[in-house]
């Protein structure tokens, strides 16, 4: 069995609004044993979440080599899973979750610039649901960027969704690291 994992995000963010929209794809290559068998990423089967949202925030440190800033808010997430589909199919069974719900932004944005030509950042979230039900979402990231030229760089990322209630039998935790270059476009 192979796996394919594509993920995208990106990222816009003021101490004044907070837009955030995450938009993950995976294919599983197999040849199923039974044919009604739904495909899905192994971890949470998300198809696609986004979160649009608004608070405020502060500057904790603000120099030229060192932020750090708070932010707090609210948000409205939208989320969309595909449920494997199990066998025997019970009668009520969805093969797409479908969340709405509005929620807090908790969070905060760190970064330093190690040298001239490396910059390490971090943001850490936590999406309380005001919904009910204890529910949250909480997000974690980890990157570096080193200049190789004045256009292009190379990147480094961690990152850590965890969400309180994935669809049955799923991880609660989706873990990447990625690589690749970066390209900066100047005005």
């Amino acid at each position: 069995m192979s796996r394919t994992r594509l993920s995208f995000s990106s990222e816009l963010s003021t101490t004044m609004s907070l837009r955030r929209c995450a938009l993950s794809a995976a294919s599983t290559y197999s040849v199923p044993k039974r044919r009604n068998r739904s495909r899905c990423d192994g971890l949470q089967c998300l198809n696609i979440r986004t979160v649009l949202g608004g608070g405020l925030g502060f500057h904790a440190i603000k120099r030229e080599s060192t932020t750090l800033d708070f932010l707090g808010g609210a948000n409205y997430t939208h989320e969309n899973y595909t449920q494997e589909t199990p066998t025997p199919v019970p009668p009520n069974f969805q093969p797409n979750i479908t969340r709405n719900l509005a929620a807090a932004t908790i969070g905060d944005q760190f970064m330093h610039k190690l040298s001239k030509s490396t910059v390490i950042t971090q943001d850490a979230f936590f999406y309380p649901d005001f919904t009910g039900g204890g529910d949250y979402r909480a997000t974690f990231d980890l990157g570096t960027v080193t200049k190789i030229s004045k256009w292009l760089g190379w990147q480094n990322r961690f990152g850590d969704v965890y969400v309180t209630n994935p669809p049955t039998g799923k991880k609660k935790n989706d873990i990447v690291f990625t690589t690749g270059l970066n390209v900066t476009f100047k005005h």
